[in-house]
């Protein structure tokens, strides 16, 4: 039998947040608040919220101006492993995650209004564009295109992201961009600080880091520069009836 499980704020970062449990009422977030299934998180124009989600997790950072929906956290033990069901929905905003390497049952999704991001292991980043990027591990997404009617399948290894934008928004994955990498590392570490010891950490400064950037979109300056940054480009895929390869060896599944 499964469980509902919950997710416990672990610390607030920065700015402010509100919390939902009714989808009606909207309450002050506070370190320590313990969120059931089915609540909802929503950050200010400052607020970074970093939640411990335990066995469904460990651990997600919010970052400001995010809805972030707990809408299934479930933990069932059978057959002598633990088998994890989590599924959020990011209508806005953008989520790091930290996420332990997962059984073969178990399940740890988000969806945007464009997509299904999942992972099944390691650190992450998603929007509530449909961006998905992985610094370590693996992962997938189901893409609904504009226009179409069913959803295609992408397959995203450590290193690489999708971007819905590419190949004339179809979507497509690419290398990760260096400052996308060092934001989700920077994340990870601050949510390794209750991850590793099961909470009760003090949380260390934080920061905002790097936003997305891609062609025709504000530019931003790169980690550590000190000053205005030049825009990442990303190199457009121009030939979308070939299929993208993730990596040497590691094509997308036929018809994708």
């Amino acid at each position: 039998m499964a469980a509902a499980g919950s997710a416990k704020v672990q610390a607030i970062r920065a700015g402010g947040a509100s919390y939902t449990v009714d989808g009606a009422t909207w309450n002050t977030l506070q370190a320590g608040t313990v969120l059931p299934q089915g609540a909802a998180v929503k950050t200010d124009a400052a607020g970074v919220v970093d939640l411990d989600l335990g066995a469904n997790g460990p651990g997600v950072r919010v970052s400001p101006d995010t809805t972030l929906e707990l809408t299934t956290l479930q933990v069932a033990e059978g057959a002598g492993e633990k088998m994890a069901t989590t599924e959020l929905g990011l209508p806005q905003g953008k989520i790091h995650a930290v996420v332990r390497k997962l059984s073969p049952s178990s399940k740890w999704e988000v969806k945007t209004p464009v997509s299904t991001c999942g992972i099944r292991g390691s650190r992450c980043v998603v929007t509530g564009r449909g961006e998905f990027a992985i610094s370590q591990g693996s992962g997938y997404v189901r893409y609904m295109a504009p226009g179409a009617t069913e959803p295609t399948n992408f397959d995203v290894l450590g290193g690489y992201m999708f971007d819905p934008a590419l190949n004339n928004n179809r979507g497509g994955v690419i290398e990760i961009l260096p400052s996308i990498n060092l934001e989700i590392e920077e994340a990870a570490r601050g949510l390794q600080e209750f991850a590793s010891v099961g909470g009760g950490t003090t949380p260390s400064g934080w920061a905002p880091s790097p936003l997305w950037s891609m062609p025709g979109r504000p530019g931003i300056v790169p980690v550590g520069s000190g000053g205005a940054g030049t825009p990442w480009v990303i190199p457009v895929v121009t030939e979308p009836s070939t299929p993208i390869m993730a990596a040497p060896g590691h094509p997308y599944p036929e018809g994708e």
